[in-house]
């Protein structure tokens, strides 16, 4: 084969292999994004509940609307994820 044609095979198995993983993260089992995202809108407090109210996923990232209730008091927080690196990782997220 020439160099040529192996180019062009790599481009293409790149290619497909990226968009299996953006679809992953935009349509796949996201339990993992959520908990990390309920524990990030707590703050890591035992005295809060966090309720889901929103929910936007992307290739890149999600982001999750809550209804946190800490000491009585309430409040919406809105937290992004996303992975470690860009399409594989462990979710990382953080209140905005």
């Amino acid at each position: 084969m020439e160099g040529r044609t192996l180019l062009r095979i790599a481009v293409v198995v790149s290619c497909v292999a990226l968009t299996a993983l953006g679809y992953r993260n935009s349509n796949g089992d996201n339990t993992d994004a959520i908990a990390a995202a309920t524990h990030a809108a707590c703050g890591g407090a035992d005295d809060c509940s966090a309720s889901l109210e929103q929910t936007s996923r992307g290739s890149f990232g999600h982001e999750y609307g809550f209804r946190v209730t800490q000491k009585k008091a309430q409040k919406q927080v809105i937290v992004a994820c996303e992975r470690e690196q860009v399409f594989i990782g462990d979710w990382k997220c953080a209140a905005k």
